[in-house]
């Protein structure tokens, strides 16, 4: 399709930097969709919090794309206050630009950069995406009434109303957040998070790590990466010879989870790279995950491509990613529901291979790149289309 702006300027999430990406092995898999979108416009620009080492992060990594970043060490408010002026010096003389966050933490830059271009004549769309339902989450995790929920649902409140486009992952989330803002249905846009996953046909359980049962992710109280510990337990000790729990991630609760594991078969690994962790969801027998909330969780989404046998609590999130029965299994949330689990999909290789196959089959074919770029490039040309259309109604009107 035709290139919906000349410009696409990706505002980072609030404190967030390409050394972030780098630090929790993402930074390949966050680049990919922008490398592919920059064969579609002029320029590609990325606004991250950090300091001059993004630079040469971005010259390693994705040297077609340009970066706007802390180079001076300002604080960081001070940084955010000044980004409207330093991407419209950068794009100085670029007529049409698409705005875009990659969470709505911060949002309210992203909208103060689409006025402060809309008042120099620029036609700014502005895409206000999010990866997960940040105020509802943010009151899951600290109560409704916590500071943290309040600061998410102000931001969302004057992020989603000024934004031409609402992204969202799923359309649960899409339609809760115009429910909750009173928005014309016709500007959420749902756009799921995307896959990378290895090359070639994922392996049949012959070939996978016996007994292997992975998580990965952040290990924080939400996630409940203790469930699966207590299954394993609850393990007989015949059903648990030859069973290895691999636990890749880090949080506060490592140490508590450490002590928790201690005479069972569970191995702590540190975070690893999106290639590493796509290898590792491709050798093993289970990946299993426990959380009590998600949102569109890419680990799942990951996990599915490359054909692993998924076994999730059916939580808000997980739910809506697994389809009981034909790419995973959907259970109770309890260390007694992931045991049993366990040891009746480790003694079924036919059954893993099944659901393996069917998982691989239908998370490529929805969340590839080739998938999800079309979707990004129609919810950037619907933006840029309503704030043309809303600049020559402004310059209409001053006449």
């Amino acid at each position: 399709m035709d290139a919906p702006a000349d410009a696409l300027v990706l505002l980072f999430t609030r404190g967030v930097s390409l050394r972030t990406w780098s630090l929790t092995g993402g930074i390949d898999r966050e680049l990919a969709l922008y490398r592919r979108l920059a064969a579609h416009y002029q320029r590609v620009l990325l606004v991250s919090y950090g300091g001059e080492d993004d630079a040469a992060l971005l010259r390693m990594h994705a040297p077609e794309l340009e970066l706007i970043c802390n180079r001076v060490g300002v604080g960081e408010s001070a940084f955010a206050s000044s980004i409207p002026t330093l991407v419209s010096a950068a794009l100085s003389g670029v007529g049409r630009i698409v705005v875009k966050t990659n969470q709505m933490y911060g949002g309210e830059v992203a909208v103060a950069l689409a006025r402060h271009l809309r008042d120099r004549g620029v036609a700014a769309g502005l895409v206000a995406r999010g990866g997960y339902r940040w105020s509802r989450m943010a009151a899951f995790e600290h109560g409704p009434n916590s500071p943290q929920a309040d600061a998410a649902a102000k931001t969302e409140g004057v992020l989603c109303p000024a934004a031409d486009v609402v992204v969202g992952t799923t359309a649960d989330m899409t339609e809760d957040l115009a429910w909750r803002y009173g928005l014309d249905p016709r500007r959420g846009k749902v756009i799921p998070n995307y896959v990378i996953p290895p090359e070639g046909e994922p392996p049949a359980a012959a070939d996978r790590e016996p007994g292997l049962i992975l998580y990965a992710g952040q290990l924080i109280p939400r996630k409940r990466a203790d469930i699966l510990i207590d299954a394993v337990a609850m393990m007989s000790d015949e059903a648990r010879a030859g069973v290895r729990l691999e636990v890749i991630g880090d949080g506060p609760l490592l140490p508590a989870l450490r002590e928790r594991a201690k005479g069972l078969p569970v191995e702590f690994r540190e975070r690893q790279s999106n290639r590493e962790l796509m290898e590792r969801m491709s050798r093993c027998s289970i990946y299993a995950q426990s959380s009590e909330m998600e949102g569109h969780p890419k680990t799942i989404l990951e996990a599915l491509a490359a054909g692993a046998p998924v076994i999730v609590a059916d939580t808000p999130g997980q739910s809506e990613t697994v389809t009981h029965g034909l790419t995973g299994l959907r259970i109770e949330n309890s260390p007694e529901a992931f045991s049993r689990a366990f040891v009746d999909l480790l003694a079924d290789p036919e059954w893993r291979d099944m659901l393996g196959a069917g998982a691989a089959r239908a998370a490529r074919a929805a969340f590839s790149l080739d998938a999800v770029v079309p979707l990004e490039l129609e919810a950037h040309a619907l933006a840029q289309d309503h704030a043309a259309r809303s600049l020559t109604r402004s310059v209409r009107s001053t006449r």
